[in-house]
């Protein structure tokens, strides 16, 4: 806190108010990023349209699933010096699917109005 922008002082609140404004801010740092439930708009949003969280949900999870598949595989498929054989075709499929994952929510963002269309940037920010 900085002294001389001292919110509470300022605020003409009384100490009672005071107390509430406290543990209503120390409730929504505790919350975490669950806090933004609170957004009527956001709570809305969710509550009035399931299936694309719902779809978009799903795909994040293979995401991760493949991401973990594909890490796995790629220790498998290294030599002594590290060296991964691309080659492999359980390593290859992973790729693919991967691959066609990304594709699939990079189309149904365009179709939603994304202009978002960089294929890396998409799947970076699923896996976040």
């Amino acid at each position: 806190m900085i002294p001389e922008r001292n919110l509470m002082a300022t605020s003409g609140l009384d100490r009672e108010q005071q107390r509430t404004w406290i543990s209503t801010i120390t409730d929504m740092l505790n919350e975490g990023p669950r806090v933004i439930l609170r957004l009527p708009k956001i709570r809305q949003c969710i509550v009035a349209h399931p299936e694309p969280l719902r779809w978009y949900s799903v795909r994040r999870i293979e995401l991760e699933m493949l991401t973990l598949m594909r890490l796995n595989r790629s220790v498998i498929c290294s030599d002594e010096n590290g060296e991964i054989d691309y080659t492999d075709a359980i390593l290859q499929a992973l790729n693919r699917r991967i691959n066609e994952v990304i594709t699939d929510v990079c189309v149904r963002m365009i179709m939603e109005g994304s202009r978002v269309i960089n294929a890396q940037a998409i799947f970076n920010r699923i896996r976040m």
